[in-house]
């Protein structure tokens, strides 16, 4: 009785050689154990790809040694045409600068899990921050480290609310910021704002959440 061996399929997580080596590439630019890598970051910069822009950019955020700045800078200069000063004191503000000035450059697949790898040397749980397949309406390459841990700063989470003529604590000019939604409308002061950065809420039965 003949007999039939069934193919195999190409599944979604299938990728090419390209893409692969790529992906190594990617990895190489920062490992747990050594940092910044400087021969994988002019390996990068070498193959011309502008998807290495953006993890070498948030590289300049963890390189601190003067030669790897001035690799960094190199390799952005090279892949961006634009010119960066390796001893500029700002070099990572330019870089990101730059690069949100430019949404049209897409990042290296495998992005979002080797960001969040190397934000995870901070704090492991910002791994569960940056995961791969999902659809964002902001650039992944835009989330920049805010300078602490995890909740560090803690988020004003569906806060008390008293009307208008109860905040006698306010000054009559003082700036809060508005939102209103199916008629139920809030103001979130700014100096309680200012300590929190974030608050999640619920607005008019939507869920919202006011980034400061």
């Amino acid at each position: 009785m003949p007999t039939r061996t069934a193919a195999p399929t190409a599944t979604a997580h299938s990728i090419s050689p390209e893409e692969a080596k790529v992906r190594l590439q990617l990895r190489n630019l920062f490992t747990r154990q050594e940092g910044v890598e400087i021969t994988a970051i002019r390996q990068a910069a070498d193959t011309g790809n502008p998807g290495f822009i953006a993890p070498i950019v948030d590289l300049s955020g963890a390189g601190f040694a003067d030669e790897e700045r001035a690799v960094i800078a190199d390799a952005l200069t090279r892949l961006t045409g634009q010119e960066f000063d390796p001893t500029s004191f700002n070099l990572h503000e330019d870089v990101y600068r730059w690069l949100g000035q430019h949404p049209e450059i897409e990042a290296a697949p495998g992005y979002a899990a080797w960001k969040g790898d190397l934000y995870s040397v901070i704090d492991r749980r910002f791994i569960d921050f940056f995961y791969e397949g999902v659809p964002a309406s902001v650039p992944i390459s835009g989330a920049v480290w805010g300078g602490v841990a995890v909740d560090g700063i803690p988020p004003l989470d569906n806060p008390k609310f008293t009307p208008p003529g109860g905040a006698t604590y306010l000054e009559f000019d003082e700036p809060v910021f508005g939102v209103s939604i199916n008629g139920d409308a809030r103001a979130y002061p700014l100096r309680i704002l200012a300590w929190h950065e974030l608050s999640n809420d619920v607005v008019g039965g939507k869920p919202v959440a006011i980034v400061y």
